[in-house]
């Protein structure tokens, strides 16, 4: 048995943690298209229950939405592969975007449980959004290697989106 080199288990180490900074982006994408859905849902929605399920359907919709683009653009990168196999391996390697939408959700339900809410729900909720971005944008680029001040540019650029989810709500109330 030939035992790997240190170089070709670095250069191994490196590219697995690329690739689980990259899947942590993906969670990223799917929690600001979650509070940007419940950002608007809660203002016109008639029920907790009404507003949680619009934004699941819109953040479903928008997960199979990508699946299929990621999919059919799969055609000229992989063209050997039938539609129903690019399909398969989309729905299995986007799941990332569906996981990352949950957690608002579950916060503004948790909000509804402590007697919030609809409108106090939402606002826990997408505070609490502001922070998941901004710490898991901080552990993405760490984990891919960003440092110092780079490090410091990227975790602020990731609570600044959040904050326009913010001030999307804010504007629209």
């Amino acid at each position: 048995m030939i035992k790997p080199s240190a170089a070709s288990e670095g250069a191994t180490e490196e590219l697995q943690r690329v690739q689980r900074a990259e899947k942590v982006s993906e969670l990223l994408y799917g929690a600001v298209v979650s509070a940007s859905i419940l950002a608007i849902s809660s203002l016109h929605g008639p029920t907790s229950e009404r507003v949680a399920l619009a934004t699941l359907g819109g953040c479903i919709t928008y997960w199979l939405a990508h699946v299929y683009v990621d999919a059919i653009g799969g055609r000229f990168r992989d063209p050997e592969h039938s539609a129903h196999a690019r399909l398969r391996k989309a729905l299995i390697g986007n799941t990332e975007i569906l996981v990352g939408s949950l957690p608002p959700i579950i916060v503004f339900v948790l909000g509804q449980l402590l007697g919030l809410g609809i409108s106090g729900s939402a606002w826990l909720a997408l505070w609490f959004t502001v922070a998941m971005l901004t710490g898991t944008a901080a552990y993405a680029a760490h984990l891919a290697g960003v440092r110092g001040v780079d490090l410091a540019v990227e975790t602020l650029a990731a609570g600044v989106l959040g904050l326009l989810v913010i001030g999307l709500k804010y504007v629209l109330h």
